[in-house]
């Protein structure tokens, strides 16, 4: 079959669809899409020149060792690993409702390799499609590292932002890593979530 050929076929499968699964469709297709941006551009590990990466500590997979816990009350917080659509966008993800009073806090105490020279982390902030933010209900996500801020970003709209962070150099030690998420005293539609959030150990190959 050729390519038109297969192209029409779908088409007129599509027709058939409900609205639902049209939708559902539509954010297949930019998933897609997203997938092969990230096939055909630079591995966001291989940003740092001269290094390379020898250890990675997955969040999402280590997500049952992780602790949760408000800091005032736990009402109205919402925890889990699942997948996440952010303006259309599909990831994996960590869902990190903040709590109606104080603020959500996921920690892991992570083990760092003596071999390694540098620490970073990488890692996506979201707020889910369907959410109605303003300025009055934003949300702040914030990574702390041994008890000490080292992040913050404050999100008003849906839609998924990368970051990638120079972590302490703290090879051979214990790291407690902390995600936090803050209402800023209005938890309405703080549909906050962490996309594919990894540590990564680099050595110096150069």
């Amino acid at each position: 079959m050729h390519r038109q050929d297969e192209i029409d076929a779908i088409t007129r499968r599509i027709t058939d669809l409900s609205e639902e699964s049209l939708m559902l469709l539509s954010q297949y297709i930019s998933f897609l899409k997203w997938q092969e941006e990230q096939w055909h551009s630079p591995s966001v590990w291989e940003d740092t020149a001269g290094t390379e990466t020898v250890w990675v500590y997955d969040l999402i997979e280590h997500f049952h060792q992780a602790n949760q816990a408000a800091t005032d009350d736990p009402a109205g917080m919402e925890i889990k690993v699942a997948a996440a659509t952010c303006n259309g966008i599909i990831r994996q993800a960590i869902w990190q409702h903040p709590p109606a009073l104080g603020v959500s806090v996921l920690e892991y105490q992570i083990a760092a390799p003596a071999e390694i020279d540098i620490l970073k982390m990488h890692f996506a902030t979201g707020v889910r499609d369907g959410a109605l933010l303003s300025e009055d209900n934003q949300v702040a996500f914030r990574v702390r590292i041994n008890g000490r801020p080292l992040w913050s970003h404050l999100k008003g709209e849906v839609g998924w932002e990368n970051f990638t962070l120079d972590l302490p150099s703290l090879a051979g030690q214990d790291i407690i890593l902390q995600l936090i998420t803050d209402p800023l005293g209005n938890s309405r539609w703080n549909w906050a979530v962490w996309g594919e959030p990894q540590v990564l150990g680099l050595v110096y190959t150069a």
